[in-house]
Order: C-alpha cells, then sequence, then structure tokens
C-alpha cells in the first residue's frame, strides 16, 4: 500500500511541476531578473552553477574541472567570486545569468578547445 502511495505522490508531484514554469526558464530569465533575488539566492545559484560547469568539466576536459576549483573554492574565494561574479551579470543583465557565469569561468580558465 505504502508503494502505490509513494508512486501516487511521484507522479502528482511531477505532472505539478510540468505545469509550473520554472522561474529561470532560458528564453525569459535574464540578469535583470536574478538581479531582483536576495544576495542569499543569487549566492546560491551562482555556486550551484559553478559546481556543475566543474563536474560536467571532468568529463569533457578534466584540466578544467581542477582549474574551476581552484579558482572558486580554494582558500575561501567563493565569496569573493560571488561578489564580482554579481558585478558581470548586473553589467550583462539582458543575458541570461548562466550563460554569463560560463563566460566568466571560461576567462578564468581558458577556452575549451
Amino acid at each position: 500500500m505504502n508503494n502505490i502511495r509513494a508512486w501516487g505522490l511521484a507522479i502528482l508531484v511531477a505532472g505539478g511541476t510540468g505545469f509550473h514554469p520554472q522561474e529561470t526558464q532560458a528564453e525569459s530569465f535574464t540578469g535583470a531578473d536574478f538581479a531582483t533575488w536576495g544576495t542569499a539566492a543569487q549566492d546560491s545559484f551562482i555556486e550551484t552553477s559553478v559546481t556543475m560547469a566543474g563536474v560536467v568539466m571532468t568529463r569533457v576536459a578534466p584540466e578544467k574541472s581542477v582549474c574551476i576549483n581552484d579558482w572558486y573554492f580554494a582558500a575561501g574565494q567563493s565569496t569573493a567570486r560571488n561578489r564580482s561574479i554579481r558585478d558581470t551579470i548586473s553589467k550583462n543583465q539582458d543575458y541570461h545569468p548562466s550563460g554569463v557565469i560560463l563566460a566568466v569561468i571560461l576567462d578564468a580558465c581558458g577556452p575549451l578547445d
């Protein structure tokens, strides 16, 4: 019985999220929208984006993953990096923050080719 309830709940949650667009849709989410968030939410978005870029790079270009880790996480750099990334996003408000974050990472760690 519990298994049926769990599946029912999972289907309900999955179905419900399908009808509610995420706040960060690629087509409409920009740096201007990002600027309306609180600092804690912005920091979380930035850290999640940088972490995901590092994870992807472990498969694509492992040396870039090491660079990302050293650049962002080593020696408590994340607070200063978040401040700098927020500033860059605010200067590029027409673009999706994830694209700006990727550009900042590539600037710090070099191109992928």
